[in-house]
């Protein structure tokens, strides 16, 4: 909730912040407010001027790769691009409570059997999964591309340590996303 007074240059829904969609292979680019832009990700509706930039590259980010889409972000002193395909927004070294923060990750993930997991995510054309070792996030992966699904697939079946947990999210239609939370089976 922003306890902050309205800011002119507000969310996205309000004048002063503009996003700019443009989906994959890029034809043609939408600039995009209020309930259209909540029905592709309802978070990209809370952003504005006062959100801390590494929260605003995060669910950018992350959204880009969700949606597969170019996104940009405009405002006064304000310019971030992300595309399906980039790096850009790590969450590598974070805990997952602060992963999930800055992702803006709404209530607790729903825990998943850990034999589940692997159908699960083979049945995802766009999704984003967070491996976490050690209480810290190693690798957040892009389960549209096919580099971090072999990634995945060692994580699944290697031998990964007791401390092994995996955090997956992606978006329902509506711009509701949906999270779940496991370990990865054990050989």
């Amino acid at each position: 909730m922003n306890q902050f007074p309205p800011d002119p240059s507000g969310p996205p829904g309000r004048p002063g912040i503009r996003l700019t969609v443009a989906f994959y292979p890029p034809q043609y680019a939408a600039e995009m407010r209020g309930a259209p832009l909540a029905r592709l990700d309802a978070r990209l509706l809370h952003l504005h001027a006062r959100t801390p930039l590494p929260t605003l590259r995060a669910v950018l980010h992350d959204s880009a790769r969700l949606l597969g889409a170019h996104l940009t972000l405009h405002g006064a002193a304000l310019d971030l691009r992300a595309d399906p395909w980039s790096d850009g927004g790590t969450l590598r070294g974070e805990t997952l409570a602060a992963a999930r923060h800055r992702l803006m990750l709404p209530g607790p993930p729903r825990p998943l059997a850990p034999g589940d997991l692997r159908a699960l995510t083979d049945r995802w054309t766009h999704g984003t999964l967070l491996l976490v070792q050690g209480g810290q996030v190693t690798e957040q992966l892009n389960l549209a591309d096919e580099l971090d699904r072999l990634t995945l697939h060692g994580a699944l079946h290697g031998s990964p340590g007791p401390a092994t947990r995996l955090h997956a999210h992606r978006l329902r239609p509506g711009g509701q996303l949906e999270q779940w939370l496991a370990a990865p089976p054990r050989r």
